[in-house]
């Protein structure tokens, strides 16, 4: 009987986590698109009501605590708003510059390459057979233009994808729009907000979602701090790179790619994969060489101290932290692999301070 119950209660601490595990999945893979503007609006405001706080308590001057906190609201998302159109205008000229010179880069550099290439080989191949040289050139006429229509057709698809990201532009600012209105609101009546939902809530869960504020305006300070190591690590290695490889405005490029090598999904592979491949095809062999290998250290640097560093900072051990972010990736994309991690910390912060019971529910009963 007793193993019954044993039995029993295995069973039910089973079925209730994984249903809170699959509602959890569902929410990132389904709600957190749609909300992410709120979220980030969200994110925003907290760190920005809380300095605004603090300037209003430390200065001597009368300070309206509401208004500071909107002005200092709009002026992070125009530092954002700064930085996305310099990397985005900056990208995206040299996208398409490339993407246009493409075709008479083929003529004036490639093709003219890749003819003396082959011509070289085809003199060493007939010292051992005269008649190889004979069929490569009766077919070469036709590889160089296939490699010519494949050359042009991915100048095409480069053009067309640059089209199709101006195409989103539109719902892109007006989730920006809406982030940015909700930012406001929330910040002119912040009190308010907050006070409305924590009124609807049991006495519990107040006690609850107030200790997840905390630990959520902690936990995105140290995930600022190790995603700022990140950042510096990677431009000191791309510059170095650079710098070998023989790039006068090393620095200038790296700032560029560190900065979309910070970013979720896109990475430094945009810029250097290209560049790489451009360099190679131009016949300028040790440097597309050379920006090949500083990808893969890029890379292979950034999938290894990237777990030690968030999971030392955030303290999580590196493997979890790996692990939440993978998980979180194919889950919600880019904003999952914050989300993911972010939330198990603050469940981490919860259990520790007594809020939650692992065993018998999310919510321990309320005993004040």
């Amino acid at each position: 009987m007793e193993e019954q119950r044993k039995y029993r209660r295995f069973l039910l601490r089973f079925g209730y986590w994984a249903a809170i595990i699959l509602i959890f999945a569902l929410f990132i893979k389904y709600l957190l698109g749609p909300l992410t503007p709120f979220l980030i609006a969200l994110a925003i405001t907290l760190p920005m009501q809380s300095l605004a706080r603090v300037i209003a308590e430390k200065s001597k001057l009368k300070i309206n605590k509401k208004l500071l906190a909107v002005i200092l609201v709009v002026l992070c998302y125009l530092v954002i708003a700064g930085l996305l159109v310099l990397i985005i205008a900056g990208v995206s000229s040299v996208i398409v510059d490339w993407a246009s010179k493409l075709p008479s880069m083929f003529t004036d550099e490639i093709q003219p390459w890749a003819t003396n290439l082959i011509n070289n080989i085809l003199n060493r191949l007939e010292r051992f057979n005269p008649e190889i040289r004979d069929s490569v050139e009766a077919a070469l006429p036709n590889v160089m233009a296939n490699f010519s229509g494949s050359f042009v057709n991915l100048s095409v698809n480069i053009l067309s994808w640059a089209s199709g990201v101006g195409a989103s532009l539109p719902n892109f600012f007006l989730a920006t729009v809406i982030c940015i209105i909700s930012s406001i609101f929330l910040t002119l009546d912040y009190d308010g907000v907050s006070s409305a939902i924590l009124g609807i809530m049991p006495t519990r869960l107040q006690v609850v979602v107030r200790t997840a504020k905390h630990a959520l305006g902690v936990i995105v300070g140290k995930y600022l701090k190790s995603y700022l190591i990140i950042l510096l690590m990677t431009f000191t290695e791309i510059t170095i790179g650079l710098l070998l490889i023989g790039f006068d405005d090393a620095v200038a490029i790296a700032v560029l790619i560190a900065v979309f090598d910070i970013l979720p999904i896109v990475g430094s592979g945009i810029i250097l994969a290209p560049w790489a491949i451009i360099k190679l095809l131009q016949g300028k062999i040790a440097v597309g060489i050379g920006l090949a290998i500083l990808w893969a250290v890029v890379i292979v640097v950034r999938q290894i101290a990237e777990p030690k560093i968030v999971g030392k900072q955030v303290g999580l051990h590196p493997l979890a932290t790996l692990l939440c972010l993978w998980v979180g990736l194919k889950l919600g994309g880019g904003v999952g692999m914050f989300a993911l991690p972010i939330s198990l910390l603050i469940f981490i912060e919860l259990k520790a301070e007594g809020l939650v019971d692992i065993n018998t529910g999310i919510l321990k009963p309320h005993t004040d």
